[in-house]
């Protein structure tokens, strides 16, 4: 009976590691709604403009889903597991106030929403890092062939990176079970498996 998230950065692989890993767990996977969300192309397009309703979006559909997976372990008894959580829209929210695309005082209102939902959550047991480097992710990124991610730039996925690496120390902080793996050669998921080890 746990809670799983799988944190890093774009294009790193969480998606398919979430899938391998439910099957494993027999856990009840959660994706991330990139096929859904409506503000998506229109970010890439004019960040500026978007940013702040896109981060707000997102923080609630994964606040709703994050919700749903609590009352599922309290009701089943089945580990849930994310492949990119609440926690981690916060670094992609903190990117874009750093890059100009959300006012000082835009941020300063969407934090003040997200301490309002991080009460209400469940700190998650394990948390996943996949440690990838932007050379990496953009090879990655280039290779999927998302139209409106073509443009993302190393120096982009470096900022990502950097503030990812606060949210894991304060993840583990907070008292998750950090377990940061160097993801830029994919591996078996028996290798992550056994990297959880005692956690398990």
């Amino acid at each position: 009976m746990r809670l799983i998230i799988i944190e890093g950065n774009i294009s790193a692989g969480k998606s398919t590691l979430t899938e391998n890993l439910a099957k494993e767990l027999n856990a009840r996977p959660f994706f991330e709604p990139v096929k859904t969300n409506p503000y998506l192309e229109l970010f890439y397009k004019d960040p500026e403009r978007y940013a702040l309703p896109m981060q707000f979006y997102l923080m609630s559909n994964r606040f709703k889903a994050h919700k749903e997976a609590i009352d599922h372990i309290w009701k089943t008894g089945q580990t849930c597991i994310f492949d990119r959580s609440i926690y981690g829209d916060f670094v992609f929210a903190k990117k874009n106030e750093m890059d100009g695309n959300m006012s000082e005082l835009d941020f300063e209102n969407y934090t003040k929403m997200r301490n309002v939902m991080w009460n209400y959550l469940m700190i998650p047991h394990i948390t996943i890092y996949l440690k990838t480097d932007p050379t990496q992710l953009k090879e990655r990124i280039l290779a999927r062939g998302r139209e409106c991610e073509k443009a993302i730039t190393e120096d982009y996925l470096g900022g990502l990176d950097s503030l990812y690496n606060e949210l894991i120390y304060y993840l583990q902080g907070e008292g998750s079970n950090v377990v940061k793996i160097d993801w830029n050669e994919f591996k078996p998921t028996s290798h992550v498996l056994e990297k959880m080890g005692e956690y398990l």
